[in-house]
């Protein structure tokens, strides 16, 4: 475990500690991990780590102020290796980081196995990023959020591709899920506007990764039928999918 800034020290327990993260093939991405006690998160925190919030952020809940502090300082390691740690990362007007020029970025937090879990992921621009954790779905979770994340045809194979991934049902659910967050946080900046889960399908799965069809066309570089395959791997208490374009 590396050594802690010494901002940690006064922050009362908020962070337990920061790592990187390997990433089969992804060169030039620095990846980045910061766990964190959500329940420990003060305002002072922000002070300590020497972070501004920025105004949109003012009054909302200590849950959502939590995991922007611990994203964020994510973020501050991801860009180090570039001599970029002492850039601001600002809030776009779909929420999304806006990163400095030349370099594109992903961040996602999740709680997992009881621990907050903040990743960011950065890199030299390319086609774009996406990252995202999840914490696994239950079997009962499962049965009523299906039809938001895939159709029915995906649904009816599910069972057999989780099991080609070894995962169970629920954990291949998740495991979608997860992709078709990352495949989103990707392509949002080239498309420009929302799109849905049930616009793109998964037609399979391995033990290391999982690919992606577009069921719409979103842009005429993105037309119905282009494909991408994302690589992902199991974290303690939840999943990590990454799509690097």
């Amino acid at each position: 475990m590396p050594a802690l800034p010494s901002s940690v020290a006064s922050d009362q327990g908020f962070i337990r500690h920061l790592d990187s993260l390997p990433l089969p093939g992804a060169s030039h991405l620095s990846l980045q991990r910061v766990c964190f006690h959500p329940a420990a998160f003060t305002p002072d925190c922000v002070l300590a780590h020497a972070m501004a919030l920025p105004a949109s952020l003012q009054g909302a809940a200590p849950k959502r102020l939590g995991e922007f502090l611990a994203g964020r300082l994510a973020a501050r390691e991801a860009l180090r290796p570039f001599g970029l740690a002492g850039c601001t990362v600002a809030i776009g007007a779909a929420r999304e980081p806006i990163w400095p020029a030349g370099f594109e970025g992903s961040i996602s937090h999740s709680v997992l196995a009881g621990l907050g879990v903040a990743l960011c992921g950065v890199r030299p621009a390319e086609e774009g990023m996406g990252l995202d954790l999840e914490a696994w779905l239950g079997d009962e979770q499962g049965r009523q959020l299906w039809p938001g994340i895939m159709d029915e045809a995906e649904w009816g194979r599910l069972e057999a591709g989780a099991r080609a991934a070894q995962l169970s049902l629920a954990e291949g659910l998740t495991l979608v899920f997860s992709a078709k967050e990352s495949l989103f946080k990707a392509l949002h900046p080239r498309v420009g506007r929302y799109f849905d889960f049930l616009d793109a399908r998964w037609l399979g799965m391995t033990e290391q990764t999982l690919t992606l069809e577009l069921k719409t066309a979103l842009t005429p570089a993105l037309p119905a039928g282009w494909r991408a395959t994302l690589h992902w791997q199991p974290l303690p208490g939840g999943v990590l999918t990454a799509l690097l374009l």
